[in-house]
């Protein structure tokens, strides 16, 4: 009896001791994890390579570390690996809409179309998939590369369905149907993709171009003038240079700027028009050079704004709810990734709606944009927060406001302002 109470008490101790370590084993690994999509998110594909790798030695049945294994990979450059890690990830987990959407764009960068088609499908099907817009656009990207201009329009469109705020397909919209002569569903795309993606050289100038064309001077001189920033010494600067000069020609001041927030929205669309924009002129002098046939862009790198960014398993929120971190390198040069949550889901009336737009180790770099954002109007400042692994960090913040249409808005403003991508945290109301 006394024997088999000791077997016992040995057993006991072997589970308790098992569970013990399991569980350090599994914080390691989740640390690990952690540690290297904090470097991926900062750009530092090698060193996120180390932490990647030695986690997934440790939990190789984890699909969630392949799938960081191969955004690291591609961000280096070495696709093939990359792919291998996909593969590895849809084995593990076939129902990985992210990881199919990701190897598509690496099949399509490979020529291999029809595989791409079939991933980018599975993961646009996928009704768990949060960001179905990701491979709608890259279903149109390959649409409109094999020539089938009506079935990428209508991916596109898909694509703007899912996320109204989404710059690139509405780019791709305007070059479609200002060749289709649909001109002024052209200039409201052009408008739309200007004014979400305010760096995007071809969206300024190809709205430009309409907004003169459409008699609308004011935002003609806005984005003309902002392509010769963008793209100096290039093709699209010699063209909106042209333009600028028949502005010029036809009394309208060349050296105004112009914010975009209220630039055109697609018809349907409830919008508030400017006395400006009310009444639209005809248009001026010579009609403007043809635009070249239509090309596609082709699927970009997987850790491109057409791709999901890493998840994390342990994570409370997954990650593949927020948008690329904002992250920034600061003195000790250390990459502090946001851990805010992104908005998900329908609006409530209990919830206001903050934009975030940095977060930095160094306080004195804080305080320094904190003070450039003020001087532009925005009602910001700079909160400090705990991070698990860098202890004190300090993050930008606009004062919260009612209504995720506003803080859009505002991300999407300072999107053109700052590096890094803004993101939007929900909070209680009180």
């Amino acid at each position: 009896m006394k024997k088999s109470r000791a077997l016992l008490s040995v057993a006991l101790l072997l589970a308790v001791f098992g569970c013990a370590t399991t569980t350090r084993d599994q914080h390691n690994v989740s640390h690990l994890q952690n540690t290297g999509e904090k470097y991926l998110a900062a750009g530092e594909a090698a060193e996120a390579l180390k932490y990647l790798t030695e986690a997934a030695q440790k939990s190789p049945d984890n699909p969630v570390i392949q799938y960081d294994l191969a955004l690291a990979y591609d961000k280096r450059g070495l696709q093939d690996k990359a792919f291998a890690c996909l593969q590895n990830a849809l084995k593990i987990k076939p129902a990985y809409p992210e990881a199919q959407n990701a190897i598509g764009a690496l099949y399509a960068g490979r020529g291999q179309y029809q595989q791409a088609r079939e991933a980018f499908k599975k993961a646009l099907d996928d009704p768990f998939y949060k960001t179905p817009q990701l491979a709608a656009y890259n279903l149109g990207s390959l649409d409109e590369k094999m020539g089938e201009i009506d079935k990428a329009l209508m991916y596109y469109e898909q694509a703007v369905k899912f996320d109204p705020h989404y710059g690139a397909p509405w780019l791709r919209i305007g070059r479609i149907l200002e060749q289709q002569h649909r001109d002024d569903e052209a200039r409201h795309a052009y408008g739309n993709a200007a004014s979400l993606s305010q760096d995007n050289a071809e969206a300024q100038l190809r709205y430009g171009v309409m907004s003169y064309q459409a008699g609308d001077m004011e935002a003609a001189l806005g984005s003309l003038n902002l392509v010769q920033k963008l793209a100096p010494n290039t093709s699209m600067a010699d063209e909106a240079r042209i333009y600028l000069q028949k502005l010029s020609a036809s009394g309208a001041k060349t050296t105004g700027e112009r914010h975009h927030s209220s630039l055109r929205t697609p018809p349907g669309e409830v919008e508030s028009i400017s006395n400006s924009e009310g009444k639209l002129r005809q248009t001026m002098d010579s009609p403007p050079t043809p635009l070249p046939p239509l090309s596609a862009p082709p699927p970009g790198p997987i850790g491109d704004v057409e791709k999901p960014q890493p998840m994390q398993v342990q994570s409370e929120i997954p990650v593949e709810q927020l948008p690329a971190p904002a992250v920034s390198t600061a003195s000790t040069g250390e990459a502090v990734p946001s851990q805010a949550r992104a908005v998900a889901g329908p609006q409530s009336q209990s919830r206001k709606y903050i934009v975030q737009v940095g977060s930095f180790v160094d306080r004195d770099k804080a305080e320094e944009i904190q003070k450039s954002l003020t001087t532009k109007g925005y009602s910001a400042f700079v909160k400090q927060v705990k991070d698990r692994g860098l202890g004190k960090v300090f993050v930008i913040q606009l004062k919260p406001v009612n209504s995720i249409s506003t803080a859009t808005t505002l991300s999407a403003q300072l999107g053109g302002e700052l590096e890094g991508k803004p993101v939007i945290i929900e909070v209680p109301a009180n």
